[in-house]
This record gives structure tokens, sequence and C-alpha cells, in this order.
């Protein structure tokens, strides 16, 4: 149950032919949104992002403007702070009544990372207590318990549940030099249970429960015409080794560990792809025309949604694992960072 005192319902209707929306699980999607003129100023603003050039740095350099960009690879500290103007704030989404629900758990321009397995926590990143420093927190849906699972002055920037509710959590201290950032395992209870990886800067990790792997891409920040990020895969056991898997960016597993789906940038932008842990079976998801980031897929594992921004903003899109069937799911507002 959803706290009463915590959310405030809005409803959109959307007429887009596609796939049906009534085979769509109804467990919520956690995202970022804007409305209306902020939406447009968010795509002006990403539109200057990607038009600027940027200085080539060495993987794992430990700046601020750095890590922007390793999230976003368009981002600059300045643009970023511009984009801080305009905050978008984190709603959950019914992809099968296209229900939004504000999430009133977190301030502006907090970034959904990750539910738990049984989809009644989900951690978020903020840097609303901390002066700029990004730290994450987990929301207990049923209790409406907050609690802050990091603090500086260390950056912790991105996350997921690992094993047995421990949590896996990305870090980069300012104070140190390029060796100081990577990813560690926590327990529930806070408490260190190691590093990952270490020196150099994870992005998006996700944890396949079935193989007991991460997934993470090793973000290429260098500039230039073809993004050279990495995904690649790690355990969790001490001494085993992380193995680079192909080029893409925003890769997650899939519910039940066979496959993981990322962003592969071509020759005529970026498409969905799926391949498994190992690398192997490698296609294209669906055939679509459409650019594709930032993959969700559904918990039941029968559907991922995507960003495409064919118009000029970042608008939310659904299709089957099977590739077909794509729609537009929300027409107004843009969207970011879904995580389902």
């Amino acid at each position: 149950m959803l706290g009463c005192g915590l959310l405030v319902v809005f409803l959109s209707a959307c007429g887009t032919p596609g796939l049906p929306l009534g085979e769509v699980s109804e467990v919520p999607m956690a995202l970022v949104y804007w409305e209306g003129p902020a939406a447009r100023q968010r795509a002006d603003l990403m539109r200057e992002m990607a038009g600027r050039k940027t200085e080539g740095r060495r993987r794992g350099m430990a700046s601020l403007d750095a890590m922007v960009r390793l999230v976003d690879p368009s981002g600059s500290q300045r643009v970023s702070e511009k984009l801080a103007l305009i905050p978008g704030r984190i709603v959950l989404l019914n992809a099968r009544t296209l229900e939004r629900t504000r999430f009133s758990a977190a301030p502006p321009n907090a970034r959904p990372l990750a539910w738990s397995k049984d989809h009644t926590r989900l951690i978020f990143n903020s840097d609303h207590l901390e002066a700029g420093r990004s730290q994450i927190f987990e929301y207990d849906l049923e209790t409406e318990a907050l609690r802050k699972l990091t603090r500086g002055p260390a950056l912790h920037l991105e996350g997921d549940y690992g094993p047995g509710n421990a949590f896996l959590l990305t870090w980069v201290d300012p104070r140190g030099g390029s060796e100081a950032i990577g990813m560690d395992l926590r327990s529930p209870n806070g408490g260190d249970l190691g590093a990952v990886v270490e020196g150099f800067y994870p992005s998006g990790p996700s944890w396949s429960e079935t193989n007991r792997l991460v997934s993470y891409v090793e973000a290429d920040d260098r500039g230039g015409p073809r993004d050279g990020s990495v995904v690649s895969v790690v355990g969790i056991e001490p001494g085993d080794r992380s193995r680079r898997l192909t080029r893409g960016r925003d890769a997650v597993f899939s519910p039940d560990g066979e496959w993981i789906v990322f962003s592969s940038q071509g020759p005529r932008g970026w498409r969905l792809q799926r391949m498994r842990s190992d690398g192997s079976g490698r296609s294209a998801l669906g055939d679509s025309v459409l650019s594709a980031r930032w993959p969700a897929i559904s918990p039941d594992g029968q559907h991922v949604a995507y960003i495409s921004s064919d118009d000029g903003i970042d608008r939310l899109y659904l299709r089957r694992m099977d590739g077909t069937g794509d729609r537009i799911l929300l027409e107004d507002g843009a969207v970011a960072f879904p995580v389902w």
C-alpha cells in the first residue's frame, strides 16, 4: 500500500497505437518527469550539451565534471547547473493505466536508481542534504520510512539492490586521485562488505541474482563522434575479475538473469540490443527506427520501456521483449532515468 500522506495522484491519457496496454504489468515504474514548458526548456539545454565539445580525460579521473559526463556523456558541469534550475520530479507510473503518482519522499532533481525485488522499497540519489554532494536514500512504500544509506565526503551516484538486501553503491571521493573511485557492496545496515571494482567508474550497476553477476558500463568520456563505452560484468566474490562484453551503454539485467539489455550506438543513432551474460547471442531488440536509450524491463520480463527523443524531447516508449509493438507511453512532458 502506498501511504496516503505521501502521494498526489494525477492522470494522463494516451490514444496512440501499438501494443495494447492491457497486457502490461501494473507494477509501478519510477522515473523523473518534467511538465509542459519545463520539458521544452530542458530539451533546449540538452541540445546545448550535445553541441559542446569536451576535452579528453583519462578513465577514472575523479572530478565532478567527469562524473557528470560519465552518467550522461553529453554533459558538462556548467550546463548541468543550468539543468538543475529546471527541476524534474520523481513520479511512479502505472504503465497499464497511465496513472502517475508524485513521489513526495524525494526532492526535486532526485533520480530513482532501483527497486527492491519485492517492489516495496526504492533507492534514489539526491544532493539536497550535503551541499551538492550526491548521496543515496531508501524509501519504504509500506512503512513510509526514509533512510539515508550513504554519507560524504565521497559522492555516491548510483546503485542497486544486491544479494540478501545488500546494496551495490558507486562512489567517487573528490579528495583523492584517479584511483579514489569505484563500487562497493554494503550490508543492509550499512556495513562495508568490500569493493566490487576500484580505480574507474562503473556506471549503471545492475545485479542479477540468478547469475550472481553485476553488469555495468565502463563509460567513455573522451568525446568524439562514436561513443566508446563498454558493457562489462563482474562477480561479487573476492578475486572475481571483470569481463568486457561489448560496446554500449545503459545496461540492465532482465529479471530472470537471462539477458542484458543495453543501448548500442550505430551509424543511425542509438538502438536497443540484448545479449546473454557471457556476451553471446547478441541481437537487435526489434527493428524500430526510433532512437532508444535507458531501457527498463518490466518485473515480469515481458516488456521494456525506453526513452526516445525523435521530436527533441525525451519521451517514454514501450515495446515487447521480442521487439514488437512499439508505442509511446507519455506524450506530454519529458522523462529520464526510468527504473521498473
